[in-house]
């Protein structure tokens, strides 16, 4: 086995990244892929979340981008709450940066939402309260997340919930974004 197969070009499914193996691609975002993989040192199942250079390098802010990326493995990394999506490890291999995080089996809360899913008044107060207690410790933590949406949201198939994406979420100290930028999902 390689060390890293990095080599993949767009639209080919690399074979590795870092120490962990690509199973299968699961869906594609604005800055890169997210895949199925495994980390063969323990065997866990993970998720792996991708941003390309190259891709970014288009848009014409591809360092900013690139922070923001880090940055979600920073302040998602720095929380340990069981309602936080739990990050495995950061990296770079070749022309693309990793986050490898806690793969979750389930459905965001739009995707239940618009499916004509509907939840009853008390477990809507449970789900406001366990998100509430979640986005607490990450602000004890200096996290702000910024973009809570039904988006990032994830219900489990075992009813527990976590918070996802926290690619433009505010670190104390951080100088990325100013007063009065605007960010995130204006609806």
């Amino acid at each position: 086995m390689a060390p890293d197969d990095t080599s993949a070009q767009a639209g080919e499914v690399p074979v590795q990244l870092g120490r962990f193996e690509i199973v299968r691609e699961l869906g594609r975002g604005a800055m890169g892929i997210v895949y199925e993989g495994r980390d063969p040192r323990i065997g866990r199942r993970v998720a792996i979340k991708t941003a390309r250079r190259d891709f970014l390098e288009r848009s014409g802010r591809a360092e900013e981008m690139m922070e923001r990326f880090l940055r979600e493995a920073r302040a998602a990394g720095s929380l340990n709450h069981p309602n936080i999506v739990t990050i495995y490890d950061v990296d770079e291999a070749g022309d693309m940066a990793y986050i490898a995080m806690e793969f979750l089996e389930g459905g965001d809360l739009q995707k239940l939402l618009s499916k004509g899913v509907r939840v009853t008044p008390e477990e809507a107060v449970e789900l406001g309260a366990t998100l509430s207690l979640a986005l607490a410790h990450a602000h004890q933590h200096g996290v702000i997340h910024r973009d809570m949406k039904p988006a990032n949201v994830v219900l489990l198939n075992d009813g527990t919930v976590k918070i996802t994406d926290f690619g433009i979420a505010h670190l104390s100290g951080s100088e990325l974004t100013r007063e009065g930028m605007m960010i995130g999902t204006p609806y």
